[in-house]
């Protein structure tokens, strides 16, 4: 229940040639190895992270890569496209077709392939395609949308039409995403967010010799070849992308540290016995990035900024006890003292607290928006994300949980619960009467957010005035110094306080260290914004006062305009959090001179 799997789809041609299979099973087999050892972790005594099949159980591909998952120990989720009895009709292999009840039997779990893109009657009038046609298609998209890999035995041709439903636009699903939505409109989404293992394979009758390789695919500029020799839009690597690589870490770091949810843990909701294996599952996660992001990864690097200010405010004094006292043994301390500034950096860096904080962070912000839609809308099966709601420039920065979503889908699909809709938004937005929800927690943070930020402007007006007033009476000081000079007097100014040690020396130490201290506060405190916190957290807590009273007008109103609604509530969350992990992600540990 506590891990995240990365999910490995298939897709592939129906009538793979016999001769072929022995060597398919063995590429299959590797690719799969493939993925497993990015899943490794690699902290110390850390959780791996499971590998999960999504798989159409059509004959051919499929079968095929079905008993090697079987055999390799590794849970297969089963996806038709119609109930299982209309399923066996459409097999013309006699062997696979005996194996689809007891394949299926082995399946972790079975599920219905969802209408994906709701548009059956326009693409029927419009693309030519009957029943059959399309809910192949939605089964491809739903398995393309949930994969975090696609394994591809395909001839590398490309599809024949425009709303087709084979292996060519499965791929196309994977990588670019190409289908429509219920305006029949292609919508714009984030690329490179999956990859393809492309296990080339031939069709029985295309009179092809024998070539069977395998290549990782992913979104290219289109400088890729394609078979023909024309250029293609994907990108071709004997490696796993990039951009894989980094959500498959991401969702591995997340995975490593077993967790066990606390009595004290923040709770989504109060009594979990009303919510379905889905709900639970992402009220349970909320509740494990939530820990993750604060106690994990917080409260470390905010221990990080405050060693690092206290030893950057002591580097500056030991250097101005060096320099203006004239004492050469200080440059020791102060170069010691700069040496552990660069070990402290580069330990912060390589935990990536503060990456994991803002990462953790944002998971647990998706987790409780969708939490709090699907419970609202309380539709089945959840075939949206709300990281479909981030502004496209965020996108990609949260593609692995977008992709930690769509796998919590896999292994529990939503089914009905029995919640008046009311009781959730009132949990989710929160009351004007009892303050509950995000409305109570913007107002409270209002007044704690403000206070700290006026706390530290007034010391930050006093170290000013402080430095100010050090300052004029330094000056004046040098203006008495200088008349007395010119009239042949004494001034205590311009003697020794003790030995070699002079007034003016202990003057610029004096105004040096008040300006330490000012840089004490700058580099830690300043770091916490807390008057832009204070500012945020107004003008949500404005948004969701506002959001209630709209609340009250709709939800009488017809599921289609109260969807509409909460929807819209869940975009602006979803990209405040985005705007929020932009700003925070500037704060990272560094060391300005």
């Amino acid at each position: 229940m506590d891990l995240i799997p990365i999910v490995v789809g298939v897709t592939g041609h129906r009538n793979t040639v016999d001769k072929d299979k022995a060597e398919l099973k063995n590429y299959v087999a590797a690719s799969l190895d493939e993925v497993r050892s990015l899943c490794k972790s690699q902290a110390k005594g850390g959780q791996d992270t499971p590998i999960v099949m999504l798989n159409g159980f059509a004959q051919g591909a499929d079968m095929l890569c079905a008993e090697v998952a079987f055999d390799m120990g590794i849970d297969v989720y089963a996806v038709l496209p119609c109930a299982k009895e209309k399923y066996l009709e459409s097999f013309d292999n006699e062997a696979d077709k005996s194996k689809l009840l007891p394949y299926l039997e082995r399946a972790k779990r079975v599920i219905l392939a969802p209408d994906m893109e709701q548009n059956r009657t326009w693409m029927q009038e419009n693309g030519g395609i009957d029943d059959a046609s399309y809910e192949y298609r939605q089964l491809g998209i739903y398995i393309a949308e949930h994969s975090h890999v696609l394994i591809a035995l395909w001839d590398g041709k490309p599809p024949k039409t425009q709303f087709g439903c084979g292996t060519a636009e499965v791929v196309g699903f994977a990588l670019g995403h190409r289908y429509m939505n219920r305006e029949h409109l292609f919508s714009p989404a984030a690329v490179n967010d999956s990859a393809v293992i492309w296990i080339k394979s031939r069709r029985q009758g295309d009179g092809s010799a024998p070539d069977v390789s395998k290549r990782w695919v992913s979104c290219g500029s289109g400088n890729g070849a394609s078979e023909a020799g024309k250029a293609a839009p994907y990108a071709f690597s004997a490696d796993p992308p990039d951009s894989l690589r980094e959500i498959v870490a991401k969702t591995v770091k997340y995975n490593e540290r077993p967790f066990t949810l606390p009595e004290n843990a923040v709770k989504l909701w109060d009594a979990p016995q009303e919510l379905d294996a889905y709900r639970d599952l992402l009220r349970y996660h909320y509740a494990k990035a939530d820990d993750r992001s604060y106690r994990g990864n917080q409260t470390k690097y905010t221990l990080f900024l405050q060693l690092l200010a206290i030893l950057a405010a002591l580097v500056a004094f030991t250097f101005l006890i060096y320099d203006d006292a004239s004492l050469p043994y200080m440059i020791f301390p102060c170069t010691f003292l700069i040496a552990a500034i660069v070990v402290l950096d580069l330990i912060g860096k390589k935990k990536a607290y503060h990456g994991d904080y803002i990462d953790f962070r944002a998971f647990a912000e998706a987790l409780r928006i969708q939490f709090y839609l699907s419970v609202c809308v309380n539709e089945t099966p959840i075939t949206e994300s709300v990281c479909g709601l981030y502004a496209w420039a965020q996108k990609m920065e949260f593609a692995w949980i977008e992709k930690a979503l769509r796998s919590l889908a896999v292994l529990y699909p939503a089914e009905k619960i029995s919640i008046d809709p009311s009781r959730a938004v009132e949990m989710w937005i929160g009351t004007h009467e009892k303050p509950t929800g995000q409305l109570k927690y913007h107002r409270d943070k209002i007044g704690k957010n403000a206070a700290m930020a006026k706390r530290y402007e007034a010391l930050s007006n006093c170290m000013l005035g402080v430095t100010l007033a050090l300052y004029a009476a330094i000056l004046i000081l040098e203006i008495v110094s200088y008349a007395c000079g010119g009239a042949g007097k004494e001034f205590f100014w311009n003697g020794n306080l003790a030995g070699e040690f002079s007034w003016r020396n202990f003057g610029g130490i004096l105004l040096g260290s008040v300006a330490a201290a000012s840089l004490l506060f700058s580099s830690f405190w300043g770091k916490l914004s807390y008057d832009r916190k204070a500012s945020d957290n107004e003008k949500m807590g404005k948004f969701y006062a506002a959001a209630y009273e709209r609340w009250q007008a709709v939800k009488d109103r017809p599921q289609e305009e109260r969807k509409a609604f909460l929807k819209e509530i869940a975009r602006e969350e979803i990209v405040e959090n985005g705007i929020w992990y932009s700003y925070v992600n500037e704060n990272r540990l560094e060391i300005d001179v």
